[in-house]
């Protein structure tokens, strides 16, 4: 992980969690189906948008909480933790 935190994502409003038919819930419902559709909605959104988003979660894990980012889980995005922290840690200083 970086020293530097990743801001919090700027969004168009234009987003699938934004739009019209989508439940704001699903986000952070504990329903397998609602996180499933969140995940879905994630996946269709813009790839800067949608990376601004892990980057966020990855880096904010307190604020980013039970709920959905970036199509990812909290458990998912521990692993990404981990994974970029072993990364950091092999390359030259």
């Amino acid at each position: 992980m970086s020293a530097r935190l990743a801001q919090f994502p700027r969004f168009t409003g234009a987003e699938p969690c934004q739009g019209p038919d989508v439940d704001p819930d699903w986000w952070t419902s504990r329903d397998s189906f609602d996180r499933a559709a969140a995940q879905l909605a994630c996946r269709r959104c813009p790839l800067a948008t949608f990376e601004g988003c892990l980057a966020w979660a990855v880096d904010h894990p307190a604020e980013a909480g039970d709920a959905i980012w970036a199509a990812t889980t909290p458990s998912r995005r521990a692993q990404l933790r981990c994974e970029f922290a072993t990364t950091a840690s092999k390359e030259p200083k």
